[in-house]
């Protein structure tokens, strides 16, 4: 078959804390889940509908995969640039198929389009010291 293509691009929000697994040849792997969401109007309620879906994405370039680990956490919202890897998956009679977007080399990529707003924090008290 010529001219084939399999390219991926999302714009989403990382839905938890990337994830860094070392793996048995030295590399490492990051992952993260993330969400993107469509809306629209409901022609028969008037209602806005949203519906969120959720990707697996696997980093396995080493230098996309620590910007991501300094840079990323959830709630920032990126641009993906990947291919899409479907893989069979066994847990004893049950069997099912897990879709990942990968980021491997050339044509992938992971643009950070705004980082997830800062967690404010109470400031403490002054702890009064002994004398």
């Amino acid at each position: 078959m010529r001219g084939t293509v399999n390219r991926v691009i999302l714009v989403g929000n990382l839905g938890k804390d990337p994830l860094r697994e070392d793996m048995e040849n030295g590399a490492s792997r990051v992952s993260f889940p993330l969400a993107t969401s469509e809306s629209w109007s409901d022609q028969f309620q008037g209602k806005r509908k949203q519906m969120r879906e959720w990707h697996q994405i696997v980093c396995l370039d080493q230098r996309l995969a620590d910007l991501t680990m300094r840079k990323c956490r959830k709630g920032t919202q990126v641009l993906v640039e990947g291919r899409l890897r479907a893989t069979l998956v066994s847990e004893g009679p049950a069997q099912w198929v897990r879709s990942e977007i990968v980021i491997d080399g050339s044509g992938c990529d992971i643009t950070i389009l705004e980082l997830s707003k800062p967690i404010r924090r109470k400031a403490r008290k002054p702890r009064a010291r002994k004398s």
